[in-house]
């Protein structure tokens, strides 16, 4: 599923100029995300501990929640600087 989300996101940033395209990938993404949402917990407790997942979890969707909230406000913010969103969707070095 993380390789899954990463090849999506990938190709997501060259399908701006075909709006059909744009969609279905968009669609991929999101339901990519549901799909997440099932592992997040497996993959905390195998980083962290089980021990420790209950309090790790809660900062991992603390974050997923300000992440939902900034997100979106630094990309506008972006869009009204007229900046480009290469560097959202490409790794720079």
């Amino acid at each position: 599923m993380f390789a899954f989300q990463t090849a999506m996101m990938a190709i997501f940033f060259y399908t701006t100029s075909n709006p059909i395209l744009f969609y279905i990938v968009a669609a991929l993404i999101g339901f990519n995300f549901g799909g997440n949402f099932a592992l997040f917990p497996v993959s905390c407790a195998d980083s962290f501990g089980a021990e420790n997942l209950a309090v790790n979890y809660g900062f991992l969707f603390t974050a997923y929640g300000i992440g939902g909230v900034v997100g979106p406000i630094l990309a506008g913010m972006v869009q009204d600087a007229g900046l480009s969103f290469l560097y959202a969707f490409i790794p720079q070095r």
